[in-house]
């Protein structure tokens, strides 16, 4: 046989294969029967068009096709997308219900190390277990001075600028904020990206810029392979400056994971004044623990661990509080009433205390709705057929109330964006209306809130946000009156998905002037 006969033979061969691949996935996959395009059915290439090529606009697409085709759709050839909150306790169950992740998702985040990486429902628990103690609210409450310090220092540089009557990027400095809280709470070593402004400015952009290659990442995850496999004074050239970051970020974990691995084998215990957990470091929680088996102690995933812990520390809680600035200074009248209420506690009230202000908790929640935390699908497999009948909050509404048979071992998403817009809860959805949330029926409202995940996966840092938020919140509205600079709602609005929201590429971030009171 010739080369060309070969050649020919292996090309007829590769499109039969494909040919029947086609069929299969059109006619006889276990979710066939689920309507949906036929492209996205079909091939990955059609949520590749959507995630790259119009960059980072599934999402939006999927809210479209609903329209269409009705409240479950078909979005890739193995995964459902459903428009309906009333769905969500399901899709997202508690913890004792077992859920797995979709590996192909995750894989955009290159930490499989990590906690939030794990796609095996025992592997997730057996690795979340050790942290809950140290991210408990008791231990957040231990550490608040911590926070209050942060909180102080965010304040004295704000200050400046009101001295010298110079605009503020908020989204910055807040970025700083959070990275310092996050990277403290975590480590023992402390950092103090906020004493340096213009480094603050770099670490954002540059993780932006990290994050516009993430759906590249999980379409293309050989592309981040071959460069890990380089050695690293061939590869560092070519990498975008957000991985170099993040590499320094690994460096640190290692460093301080060894210290600690230096000081148990010597005896030596810490001389930090610890708090509830007995812990200065989330590497200690992790490494004391008598359950989790040596190879989930391990030098590569620990540092995966504790680099994801703070990087996922930084970005939720500085873009919520960027997007709540935005709207309070869109709306004077909200930003007035929730200074009227911060008025009635003391300075110095804590953030158990707080908590206590309905207004504050009210105008955090619609910030963090709109903030839509991970805005990318993060589908959960269940190990039992699911049944979904459309309920009254499906999107569109079926006039038909066709039940459905999800297969076990099938990919299921809600988004964060289906799920904060759903009109039957959230009446004007885009609107920033924190009176939403006020009252029985506001109360009623938060088991629709992903900003910080839902079910058995929820966000591990959540009491740690929350500190943040109240704490660095009440500061700066009691502290400064502020206007917009150079600074619109389009600023904070949701254009592109890349793993968390981001507005038009053009955007620099909120800024501010401001005035000492």
């Amino acid at each position: 046989m010739t080369i060309l006969q070969i050649v020919e033979t292996a090309a007829a061969a590769s499109l039969l294969l494909t040919v029947a691949e086609a069929v299969r996935r059109l006619y006889f996959h276990p979710i066939a029967h689920i309507p949906g395009p036929r492209l996205a059915a079909l091939t990955w290439w059609y949520e590749f068009y959507f995630d790259v090529i119009k960059p980072g606009q599934y999402v939006f697409k999927i809210q479209e096709l609903h329209k269409k085709y009705g409240p479950i759709i078909r979005v890739t050839p193995d995964e459902i997308h459903i428009n309906d909150v009333g769905f969500l306790d399901t899709v997202y169950a508690p913890s004792m219900v077992r859920r797995d992740k979709y590996a192909y998702q995750l894989r955009a985040l290159r930490v499989p190390g990590s906690v939030t990486a794990a796609t095996d429902f025992d592997a997730h628990k057996k690795r979340r277990e050790p942290l809950s103690p140290f991210f408990s609210k008791r231990n957040v409450v231990h550490l608040e001075p911590m926070v209050n310090q942060k909180v102080r220092q965010l304040c004295q540089l704000i200050s400046k600028h009101a001295v010298n009557e110079t605009p503020v990027n908020l989204s910055d400095v807040l970025f700083a904020f959070s990275n310092d809280v996050a990277s403290n709470f975590v480590f023992a070593h402390q950092s103090d990206v906020l004493a340096d402004e213009e480094r603050s400015a770099t670490l954002r952009q540059h993780s932006n810029e990290l994050l516009l290659g993430i759906n590249i990442n999980k379409h293309f995850p050989w592309i981040p392979d071959f460069l890990e496999s380089l050695p690293l004074f061939i590869s560092k050239p070519m990498m975008p400056p957000g991985l170099i970051d993040l590499l320094e970020l690994f460096v640190k974990a290692r460093s301080e994971l060894m210290e600690v691995l230096k000081a148990k084998a010597s005896g030596k215990s810490s001389d930090m004044p610890l708090g509830p957990t007995g812990k200065e470091s989330v590497f200690r929680t992790i490494l004391d623990n008598p359950s989790l088996p040596p190879f989930e102690k391990s030098v590569l995933r620990l540092e995966q661990e504790g680099a994801l812990l703070v990087l996922a520390g930084t970005e939720s809680p500085a873009k919520s509080l960027s997007i709540i600035f935005c709207h309070l200074l869109l709306n004077p009248s909200i930003f007035s009433k929730l200074r009227a209420e911060l008025n009635t506690v003391p300075e110095t009230a804590t953030w158990v205390e707080l908590e206590q202000l309905p207004y504050l908790s009210a105008v955090l929640e619609e910030g963090n709705r709109l903030s839509f935390g991970v805005t990318a699908r993060m589908a959960r497999i269940a190990h039992e057929t699911l049944t979904y009948t459309p309920s009254s909050h499906a999107v569109p509404q079926s006039s038909t109330g066709k039940s459905y048979a999800i297969p076990p071992g099938t990919p299921v998403s809600i988004t964060s964006l289906s799920a904060h817009t759903a009109e039957t809860v959230f009446p004007d959805p885009f609107k920033f209306n924190p009176e939403r949330w006020l009252g029985s029926e506001g109360r009623g409202l938060r088991k629709y809130q992903m900003a910080f995940g839902k079910g058995g996966r929820k966000c591990l840092g959540f009491e740690l946000a929350r500190a943040e938020l109240y704490l660095a919140a009440a500061a700066l509205v009691r502290s400064f009156d502020m206007t917009l600079w150079e600074t619109d709602e389009s600023d904070v609005a949701f254009v592109h998905d890349y793993q968390i929201s981001m507005p038009n590429f053009s955007s620099k971030g909120v800024r501010i002037m401001v005035k000492k009171l």
